[in-house]
C-alpha cells in the first residue's frame, strides 16, 4: 500500500493591521483622572436637572459626551487627553454652579513631574523665574561703583546651564525644566553677585559682635 505524505500548506506571514492612532495631548488619562472627571460630571448633571435645564428623558452618558465636545471639541472622555483635562473639569464645575473653583483650576497647572514634591508646579517655577528677571531688570538701573559691570540675562543663564549641565537650557524653557530647589539657588547667586556688583557686600553680611572674653585672674573659684 502507498502512502502519501501531504505537504503542509505554506502561509504567508500575517501582517499586523495598522491601528488607527488616538491624537491626545500629553498622554492618555490615568483611572483616578476619568474617575474624578465622570463624578463632576455626574453632580454637574444633577444640578442641571434641578433647575431644569435637562429633559427627563436625557441620558447621563449621552449627555456628557455632548458637554465634553462642548468644551474642548471631542466627543466624550475617553478620547480627551491630559491636556484638555481641566479645560474639561472646570466646563463641569461651572455646570455645578462653582465657578470660582472652575477658574482656579484653570490657572492651576499642578506637578510638573509624576514623582516631584508637592512644591514642583508649574507656577512656583515660572514665579522664580519671573522675579530673576525682575532682579536683572532693577539691577540695570542702578548706579554701579566705578570699575564694576552690569549682570546681564546671558550670564545667568551660562550659570544654569553650568549647574544643571543643561546645556540646550534657554531662559524660555527654564521654568520647565527646572525643579524650584534649582531655581530658588540660582536667584540667590544672582542677588549674591548683584549686590557685589553693587557694592552691597558689605550690607549683606554683617559682622557679628560678640562680648569682650573675662580675665582669667579675674574669675572667682566658686561659681556660686
Amino acid at each position: 500500500m502507498k502512502t502519501t505524505h501531504e505537504k503542509p500548506l505554506l502561509r504567508s506571514p500575517r501582517t499586523d493591521r495598522a491601528r488607527p492612532v488616538r491624537k491626545t495631548i500629553s498622554g492618555s488619562l490615568s483611572r483616578p483622572e476619568i474617575t474624578k472627571l465622570v463624578l463632576q460630571a455626574q453632580e454637574a448633571f444633577d444640578y442641571q436637572t434641578q433647575l431644569g435645564n435637562i429633559a427627563p428623558a436625557t441620558r447621563f452618558d449621552s449627555w456628557r459626551r455632548d458637554q465634553v465636545m462642548a468644551a474642548v471639541g471631542l466627543p466624550g472622555i475617553s478620547k480627551i487627553g491630559r491636556g484638555h483635562w481641566r479645560a474639561v473639569y472646570a466646563h463641569f464645575l461651572i455646570l455645578c454652579g462653582r465657578a470660582d473653583e472652575a477658574y482656579l483650576a484653570l490657572q492651576s497647572t499642578g506637578q510638573k513631574r509624576d514623582h516631584g514634591t508637592a512644591a514642583d508646579t508649574h507656577e512656583s517655577s515660572e514665579a522664580l523665574v519671573h522675579k530673576m528677571r525682575e532682579t536683572i531688570a532693577n539691577h540695570s538701573k542702578a548706579a554701579l561703583p566705578p570699575g564694576s559691570d552690569y549682570i546681564h540675562p546671558g550670564w545667568l543663564l551660562s550659570a544654569a546651564r553650568q549647574r544643571t549641565g543643561k546645556a540646550t537650557l534657554t531662559w524660555d524653557t527654564m521654568a520647565e525644566r527646572l525643579d524650584p530647589v534649582t531655581l530658588v539657588g540660582l536667584l540667590s547667586h544672582l542677588r549674591n553677585h548683584i549686590a557685589r556688583r553693587e557694592g552691597r557686600e558689605s550690607d549683606r553680611r554683617t559682622k557679628r559682635s560678640y562680648p569682650p572674653k573675662p580675665d582669667p585672674g579675674s574669675m572667682s573659684d566658686d561659681p556660686f
